[in-house]
């Protein structure tokens, strides 16, 4: 009996050391001014993509899909609505002309980020857009990638993906952007990377 009772005394013991090292990590952490001006910059960076990626999605094409539907969404809708094959030509009508309503949306994503992050006076953020796309059917938009990589120096080094964590850089992800078409659902998520 006396043994049992220090068995679980011993275990309440270990439990309540355990949460009182948990509590002193936390205060150390939570009084730390870097850990938290990095939670506010980074917080600031993932709104920004999620912000950036919500507007670009809205925007308007000057594609006509259907009538008074010319957004992104709209035209990436219509891609995968109408397409037939493995990576069939969607033909649509845009002001720039007959445009791929399957290829378009891509150009005009990677157009706006890079004008977006590119062309910032004097600061270029480095991006990296995913579009993940069941592979229900393979069209042009299944597992894009839209990146600026390589495109930005820092000290002389190419920012890369493989190398932007040794550069100082940190990922600031706009999370899963779930949007909803005609046959499944198609996720965006833009990640941004700040110093």
């Amino acid at each position: 009996m006396k043994k049992s009772q220090g068995e679980i005394f011993g275990i309440a013991l270990m439990f309540v050391v355990i949460i009182f090292g948990i509590i002193i990590y936390a205060k150390v952490v939570a009084l730390n001014p870097d850990s938290q001006k990095d939670l506010v910059k980074e917080s600031k960076y993932k709104i920004l993509a999620e912000g950036t990626l919500n507007t670009i999605l809205k925007q308007s094409t000057g594609c006509y899909a259907e009538r008074n539907k010319d957004s992104l969404i709209d035209l990436i809708n219509y891609c995968l609505y109408n397409h037939n094959g493995e990576f069939a030509r969607v033909d649509i009508s845009c002001d720039t002309g007959i445009q791929d309503a399957c290829t378009y949306p891509i150009k005009i994503l990677n157009d706006s980020l890079i004008n977006l992050y590119n062309n910032s006076n004097n600061y270029m953020i480095p991006f990296y857009l995913t579009i993940y796309l069941d592979d229900y059917s393979k069209t042009s938009l299944s597992n894009v990638n839209i990146t600026n990589f390589g495109d930005i120096k820092y000290k002389e080094n190419l920012i890369m993906k493989d190398n932007y964590r040794k550069l100082g850089f940190s990922k600031a992800p706009s999370g899963l952007i779930s949007v909803p078409t005609s046959y499944r659902n198609i996720d965006f998520e833009l990640a941004l990377y700040y110093r």
